[in-house]
């Protein structure tokens, strides 16, 4: 069922794009504004600031060393930091732009040769940036103020991979989690460091006998109180090309001990496999009925892409998305992708390199002639727990079968005042939003248009899509379309190519 929602389009603006080298990348600030990233030319960035009306406030150009190539941007809640560099180059500049006044310094920096990126974090004047070097997970501090890059020691034994680096701006933390790898069983190593690059706490998780963590999200509470959240599978169903979930973990840390770990098999939410047909549906109903009557569970084998978990009140809200990975096959002797942004699907620039295409965890380099052709989301799961890693309710959102070449997360929770919860996405331009109570459905399914506002205007194709939770009410949505007016004004006729920015009222 769809329902014509009461969201609209409160403002939208265009960008003409011309050519290859025009394309921006957006980075909302909340009610600051809205940032954006293009490179006009080799040699130059441009950063753009526009205020929450959507009107511009101000627009920076700065000289890009050696032809390097835009990676990405990081925003602390003070400042977004743009990063440049080159394939596997060790020299990477580093922008900090002031979104107040409209001010950049620039920093260029030395890395490990070979240094292949996969996070790029800050804190203030700290940059975390984790990567590969010859296949070996490598986390690198560096303070801009003095320019000094150090390794930071993991001295983790057991082959690992850095999963996830996360700032947390209320404890000015950066939390990185490892997976630490022995055989074929999987644990999680966690470690907070501090601005400067000093450990501030560390703790590992392992798992049940029969199980692996696959991965794993460190939430700092307080002083003394941490949680690692993800997701576990069977240690027997994994191997070195597949990571194959079986449900969440949570495990609460109390004084750098374990006081619990739970877990929820998926087998146990009630509206996990939603987003089958009612018939596949009814016959998984039955194999986990028949399977738990003789003490056993369906062995699963699910890839998700989990979120920050979301703490509110007591309790816990805990988000992931469902997805598989799709290839293709091509003639061997074309070019095959290196797994850099180029050719993920990037508006513009590198991107940062594609920690799915190495990581043991995630599994999957695809076979001979096969290219790897994006990823497919089927669905997304909420999931709300208490404080003793107890299962209260669980929902799900039935994805259009989005399609990204990037793994990134494409749905947008907000917790409402009333106790509702809004998810909202895009796909194809257009927005889709669901509102749910705990395990209830408020409002399903509203689809909104991604209009122009001009008449006439017919959209023949978005070429890239976003959304983002911005501030109070609004969301801001922005992406590539290819415009035609038959009839419009003399500015409007014709075809254009827009880079757009829209405000949206929900």
């Amino acid at each position: 069922m769809t329902t014509t929602a009461f969201a609209q389009s409160v403002k939208r603006i265009e960008l003409p794009l011309a050519g290859n080298n025009s394309a921006y990348q957006a980075m909302p600030l909340g009610e600051k504004g809205v940032l954006l990233i293009s490179k006009p030319d080799r040699g130059t960035f441009n950063v753009q600031k526009f205020d929450s009306n959507l009107d511009r406030i101000w627009s920076i150009d700065g000289p890009v060393e050696d032809n390097l190539d835009y990676v990405t941007a990081s925003y602390d809640g003070q400042s977004v930091f743009l990063l440049f560099s080159k394939y596997r180059s060790n020299l990477y500049q580093i922008v900090k732009v002031n979104i107040g006044p409209g001010f950049v310094e620039t920093f260029m920096i030395n890395t490990l040769d070979r240094f292949e990126i996969t996070d790029f974090k800050t804190l203030g004047y700290s940059v975390f940036m984790a990567g590969m070097v010859r296949n070996e997970p490598v986390l690198m501090h560096t303070l801009l103020t003095t320019g000094q890059t150090r390794v930071l020691p993991s001295a983790i034994k057991g082959s690992n991979a850095i999963q996830t680096v996360e700032v947390d701006t209320v404890n000015h933390l950066v939390n990185v989690c490892f997976a630490v790898k022995k055989g074929r069983q999987t644990k999680i190593v966690a470690k907070s460091y501090e601005e400067t690059g000093e450990l501030y706490a560390q703790v590992s998780v392992d798992p049940e006998d029969d199980f692996s963590l696959l991965n794993g999200r460190l939430q700092v509470l307080n002083d003394s109180v941490r949680m690692v959240i993800g997701t576990y599978g069977y240690r027997n169903m994994q191997s070195s090309t597949n990571a194959a979930s079986q449900g969440l973990y949570i495990s609460k840390i109390i004084n750098d001990e374990i006081a619990f770990t739970q877990y929820h098999s998926f087998t146990d939410f009630k509206n996990f496999f939603n987003f089958m047909n009612e018939r596949q549906q009814e016959k998984m109903e039955r194999r986990i009925r028949k399977k738990k009557e003789s003490g056993d569970d369906v062995k699963l084998n699910y890839r998700l892409l989990v979120h920050d978990v979301v703490p509110r009140g007591d309790n816990f809200l805990l988000v992931a998305e469902v997805f598989y990975p799709e290839y293709r096959y091509q003639n061997p002797n074309m070019m095959g992708g290196l797994g850099y942004g180029g050719m993920m699907g990037y508006p513009f620039g590198m991107g940062l390199y594609n920690p799915y295409l190495w990581n043991p965890m995630y599994g999957g380099r695809g076979y001979n002639q096969q290219v790897f052709d994006g990823f497919t989301y089927t669905h997304a799961i909420l999931a709300d727990v208490d404080q003793n890693g107890k299962l209260l309710w669980d929902n799900s959102i039935n994805f259009d079968n989005v399609k990204s070449m990037e793994l990134r997360e494409k749905i947008k929770v907000q917790s409402e005042a009333n106790g509702n919860t809004q998810l909202v996405y895009s796909h194809q331009g257009a927005i889709r939003s669901k509102i749910i109570k705990g395990s209830q459905v408020v409002d399903n399914n509203k689809v909104i248009a991604n209009d122009t506002n001009v008449e006439g205007d017919k959209v023949r194709k978005t070429s890239t899509d976003d959304i983002d939770y911005w501030f109070g009410k609004y969301y801001l949505a922005w992406g590539e379309q290819r415009i035609v007016n038959a009839a419009g004004d003399p500015q409007t006729r014709g075809r254009r190519n827009v880079f757009y920015l829209s405000k949206i009222a929900f």
